[in-house]
């Protein structure tokens, strides 16, 4: 049995991992507190959305899209936005745990230790050495970074993506160098599309920088056909989630596609970093930590001598996560002219966002010097450089937030109640960007309408009104020959109408509401219901046809491997 254990022990990926599974359990320890206040920042809006999805789902409504009783019980949804893999993760584990706390709670712990485990897997593969993969895999969990995401911001989504963007390289490395599974590709940029938009479309320009630098291999045949069976994958998969969101897009204007809904010029050059932050967390900041740290920045410094000593096949790669990880550090701040960007780079909304690139380049450029200069450098070596950087990190304990009291649970919210007020911050809704371009600008129209039809055109006597959620009848009586209703459902694509049995054209109304025109008749019965545009259901297929050619493509390549 001893034997067992120490040939268990003396296994390099082993060893490896449970350092892993030790510092994500150390970096998630603040969690054990039951006052952690996970509802701060972004935290309530995530937490929220995956209670109204989940109670949307019971409902019966189409893939959760519209939260039925958000917005003043008219109706909200973020998954037509927003890529919904963090909502259904944290249901997931709601449905474990029976909490949406604990279930918020569990689920970071599991993005922080895959977010190390990917970063070890990327740079013991770019490295050959396990130690330095174990050793960039540590330093990329406690980025300061990392945890101001967890902790201060909560904004659990970008959080998330930590995990898949070591993935997406992974998979270039692997086509580039012909070697490996080049499918980590595939399940990297499918998990950014549904978890972060933001991320997905920054990784996207430096991946595609990444194939730039290695526009010789784009020669060969081979690397481009693993490009394309990767992107093929990529856009079915995620069809379920990107053709609604354009489908939405198409047809209707929404606040957040407005030039200045989620960012201006001004406010996002407001948001610069001064170059000092790089290096020292400034107090009083709403406990942002934006540093590298020390011992980050003492690693990087031998960097002239690794490049001089490493040999010449890995240079390329060296070069390019040293050059683009001090590239994102400059963009975070105040020395990047932002103004000169084309406009499309500002959904980035907040420079300082960049500090996560800078984090994943320059975790993989840390670890390399430490391998290429410490002479026989071992896993001791790595475990000691560790050491420091955590007992380091700890000492940011005090940024993290706590409420005087436990929390309350999310079902005691006010949820999604809109006051009318100009730029308020919703629970459950953030800053209402998600509504109709005409229904944001009626916010106190929203506040103030009752919970009924509305007759907007016409006369029209209304009984028997029952409304369920997104299901709805009522009767109706007219004898104009123009009559248009205002029912109470703000305006998103999948709702279908029917009076006696015959489908009526939806429409959004000036207000932002759902409307129809009903025929000329003395007694008719209304039905309403959210199913789902034919584009949807359609993609769904796509999606699942996707992730089954997906799956049997990994099967054969291991198989074949």
């Amino acid at each position: 049995m001893k034997d067992k254990i120490k040939n268990i022990l003396k296994n390099e990926n082993f060893r490896c991992v449970l350092v892993l599974i030790v510092i994500a359990l150390i970096m998630c320890a603040p969690m054990l507190k039951n006052n952690l206040d996970v509802y701060a920042d972004d935290g309530i809006q995530h937490i929220a959305r995956a209670y109204g999805t989940y109670e949307a789902i019971k409902e019966g409504v189409f893939l959760g899209n519209i939260i039925p009783n958000f917005s003043n019980n008219f109706g909200y949804s973020w998954n037509l936005f927003y890529g919904a893999f963090t909502t259904f993760s944290i249901i997931l584990f709601k449905l474990i745990s029976g909490s949406y706390i604990v279930a918020y709670k569990l689920f970071a712990f599991i993005c922080m230790f895959l977010s190390g485990l990917f970063m070890y897997k990327l740079v013991s593969d770019i490295s050959d050495n396990k130690n330095v993969g174990v050793l960039a895999g540590a330093l990329y969990m406690m980025a300061p970074y990392h945890l101001t995401d967890l902790y201060v911001r909560n904004a659990i989504a970008e959080f998330a993506s930590f995990m898949f963007i070591p993935l997406v390289f992974l998979g270039l490395y692997n086509i580039i160098r012909k070697e490996g599974k080049t499918w980590y590709l595939s399940i990297g940029a499918i998990g950014l599309i549904f978890t972060h938009n933001i991320s997905t479309l920054y990784t996207a320009i430096f991946a595609i920088i990444y194939l730039l630098v290695n526009f010789k291999a784009l020669k060969d045949k081979e690397v481009w056909k693993y490009i394309l069976i990767n992107a093929l994958f990529i856009v079915t998969i995620t069809a379920c989630f990107t053709i609604p969101m354009l489908e939405t897009r198409v047809i209707r204007n929404y606040r957040v596609y407005e030039p200045d809904a989620m960012v201006t010029e001004e406010s996002l050059l407001k948001e610069q970093l001064p170059i000092r932050r790089i290096f020292v967390t400034a107090n009083g900041d709403g406990g942002f930590v934006f540093e590298l740290g020390p011992y980050m920045i003492i690693m990087l410094a031998f960097s002239i001598m690794t490049v001089r000593i490493m040999k010449p096949e890995f240079r390329k790669d060296y070069l390019f996560f040293l050059i683009t990880g001090l590239l994102a550090l400059l963009m975070a701040t105040k020395l990047f002219p932002w103004k000169i960007m084309p406009k499309f780079l500002y959904i980035i909304q907040f420079p300082w966002r960049c500090m996560e690139y800078a984090s994943f380049f320059l975790c993989v450029v840390a670890a390399i010097n430490m391998g290429a200069v410490i002479k026989k450098y071992r896993f001791k070596d790595a475990l000691i450089i560790i050491t420091i950087a955590t007992v380091y990190v700890m000492a940011l304990h005090g940024f993290v937030k706590y409420q005087v009291d436990e929390l309350t649970t999310i079902e005691d919210y006010n949820l999604g109640q809109v006051s009318g007020m100009n730029n308020e911050c919703i629970a459950g809704m953030g800053k209402a960007e998600y509504l109709p371009s005409k229904a944001y600008e009626n916010r106190f129209y929203i506040a103030t309408r009752e919970d009924r039809i509305y007759v907007t055109k016409g006369n029209a006597i209304i009984s028997k009104e029952e409304k369920n959620g997104l299901n709805m009848t009522a009767k109706v009586e007219t004898d104009e020959e123009e009559t248009e209703l205002e029912l109470p459902y703000i305006y998103y694509p999948g709702y279908e109408i029917y009076a006696d049995g015959i489908e009526l054209r939806a429409f959004e109304t000036e207000n932002g509401f759902l409307g129809c025109n009903i025929p000329e008749k003395e007694s008719l019965t209304l039905e309403v219901s959210y199913k789902g545009t034919d584009n949807m259901k359609t993609s769904m297929i796509i999606s699942i046809i996707g992730f089954i050619m997906l799956v049997v493509y990994i099967w054969k390549m291991e198989r074949e491997r």
